[in-house]
Formats: C-alpha cells, structure tokens, sequence
C-alpha cells in the first residue's frame, strides 16, 4: 500500500495540487498523490475527490482549450469547454475502465483528448462546414485541413462502413478529427495498441484504403487514379 493510500482527502489533494506544480516546473515530482486522487474519484466515485481533482487540473485544461487551433471560431468561452471536457474525462474513464490507464501521463493524455474532443464536436455540430475543396485524403502534411474537412457526419458514416475494425475508426478519428500524433494516441490508448510503430503501420493501412475509394474520392472532388 503506498502513502497516498493511507491519506486523508484534504491532506491528499493538497499534496497533489503540490506535485502537479512542481511538475509544471520541471521540477522532481511524485504522481502517486495524484493517481491515488484520482482512483478515488473515478474507481470509488467520490464526488469530493472529483472536486478536488477538476479544481487541480482545470487551469491545465483551459490551457490546452486556448492553444486549440479552432477555439477562436467557436464563439463560446474556454471555461465552457474545460467543462465538457472534465465531464467526458468522467465519464470516460470511471470505474473498472480506470484499470486502461497504468500510470498519470497515461490519464493526462486521455483528458487532453477530451478536450480536442470537446472543440472538434462542437465545431461540427454548430459550425458550417468549410467551402474550400478537399486535398488528398493520403497526405500527412494535410492532417489539419482533413481534421476541418471530414466532420461531415454523412463522411464519417461511409469511413465507419470502410472501416469495420473498432480500433481503426478509433484510430481514424484521433488522427483526421483531433490531428494526433502515434506517441500521443499511444500514450492515450496503450491498451490498443503495442507501440509508435503498430500504431503507424495501422494508419498507412487505413489511408491506402480510404485513398483507394471511388465513393469517398467522388465526395472529395478527387480524380480517379490513373
């Protein structure tokens, strides 16, 4: 049993408040404070214990809210969406789905997730789509422009029919929706997938097979290939 474990909940999220600026300092930190903090929101769902941790991790959120590409268009203040994304944060992980995340890089990960998540949804519920044209699906350097352009509900619905494979349109979304990185979607997901490099060979499968679709290059205003 750690010392955390033993901890009283005021004394527990003081500590962990204090770890969590050292770690912004780049300074020494211990994360059991804070996984013990968190396991006691999200396994035993204490409420007490989740307040704690939004008020810990909130500043970081709306950080992460702020450095969002597309939070400028949205219209809506960053508190707003630190809130959706603590709340999916929640939900997302509680209970026995706490066991998927080993350590707190793994947590953190996930909770910046959320909030890309959280912009990305709103953007394409509220917002009209882009009017420029579609580049080519099978470009790297255009994850941005596909993450803006394949919000189209109808497009997601005929990519989750090419991709019948859970973890692919998992996959898909973290690299077109939320322009992830394999080491980002990795340290999220290190149940899914084994490495940087599974996760890489994954997404070049994926792209030669939207890449190659008469239907998904029709809708993008692609040329057939030769």
């Amino acid at each position: 049993m750690t010392a955390a474990a033993n901890m009283a909940l005021d004394a527990l999220a003081q500590r962990c408040a204090d770890e969590t600026q050292k770690f912004r300092r780049n300074e020494p930190n211990d994360a059991q404070f804070c996984m013990e903090l968190l396991r006691r929101a999200l396994v035993d769902e204490i409420p007490e214990a989740f307040t704690r941790v939004y008020r810990i991790y909130e500043q970081q959120v709306l950080a992460w809210v702020y450095a969002h590409a597309r939070f400028r268009e949205t219209d809506e203040s960053a508190e707003y969406f630190a809130g959706w994304a603590l709340r999916s944060f929640y939900f997302g992980v509680r209970g026995a789905k706490f066991a998927a995340f080993p350590a707190l890089p793994h947590l953190l990960a996930y909770l910046k997730s959320c909030v890309h998540t959280s912009i990305a949804q709103y953007v394409r519920d509220q917002l009209p789509p882009p009017a420029a044209p579609l580049d080519a699906v099978a470009e790297p350097r255009a994850e941005s422009d596909l993450a803006e352009r394949l919000d189209a509900a109808e497009l997601w619905n005929h990519i989750g029919a090419l991709l019948p494979d859970e973890r692919d349109r998992l996959l898909a979304h973290c690299v077109f929706t939320l322009g992830m990185k394999p080491r980002h979607i990795h340290t999220a997901y290190p149940q899914r997938w084994r490495d940087e490099r599974e996760i890489s060979v994954a997404l070049y499968r994926i792209r030669s097979l939207l890449r190659a679709d008469p239907e998904l290059r029709r809708r993008m205003g692609l040329a057939d290939p030769g």
